[in-house]
């Protein structure tokens, strides 16, 4: 009889629902969209001298397909400041991580101004790196 009263116990618990899970009520979906920019940003940096170059693939992350429509549509403002602050890097600031970050926050405030400037918000969230190299 033991064995019986195991083998219910065990089936209960099989069935019942782990305390880790989320009533579907309870979950709040994000709002958070990407815009891949494509083709991939190819620029030179470093100023004079032996030419150096930097490829970027850049994704942007905004709240809500308002913002992704806006940004669409603005595309070659987006691109035009982009390029312009890749192209006025230093190496110390391409081949490393932390000038990589350094970057990334560059793009991030210029877009922000860029946005701001334009149609009144900055819009986007974050700016993500999917694929960075260079060459010097």
């Amino acid at each position: 009889m033991r064995f019986s009263a195991l083998l219910v116990v065990l089936a209960l618990g099989l069935f019942a629902a782990p305390s880790g899970v989320v009533a579907e009520d309870e979950v709040s979906l994000s709002n958070t969209l990407y815009v891949p920019l494509q083709p991939a940003f190819v620029t030179n940096y470093g100023g004079p001298g032996r030419l150096k170059y930097v490829k970027a693939d850049i994704t942007l992350m905004v709240e809500g397909l308002e913002a992704q429509q806006i940004v669409e549509q603005q595309l070659a403002l987006v691109r035009n400041t982009i390029v312009l602050i890749l192209s006025r890097q230093n190496e110390n600031n391409v081949v490393t991580s932390a000038g990589q970050e350094r970057i990334r926050q560059q793009l991030l405030q210029g877009l922000h101004e860029a946005f701001t400037r334009e149609v009144g918000v900055p819009l986007i969230e974050e700016v993500l790196f999917t694929n960075f190299i260079y060459q010097n």
